[in-house]
């Protein structure tokens, strides 16, 4: 039987969270993490703190892409 390794599982909650909860995908990850550190949970709450890291990666990264895009083929344009 397969079972995931954490940042494994990390980037699979993460890629959930994100087709669940759309742009509020961090905040809501960031939510998990502070209800399980009220009730003494700190391995939970740093599994879900890098489930929002992991998130805010992807997030920054899909916007990000486009633009590095444009300038590469800029950039290569002006060295032919």
């Amino acid at each position: 039987m397969w079972l995931p390794a954490k940042p494994e599982a990390i980037e699979m909650y993460a890629r959930f969270w994100i087709a669940r909860y759309g742009h509020s995908a961090s905040g809501s990850a960031r939510k998990m993490a502070k209800s399980l550190h009220k009730i003494g949970d700190s391995e939970g709450e740093k599994a879900w703190n890098a489930v929002a890291d992991a998130i805010e990666c992807h997030q920054q990264n899909k916007h990000r892409a486009p633009y590095q895009e444009i300038v590469t083929a800029r950039h290569k344009h002006s060295l032919d």
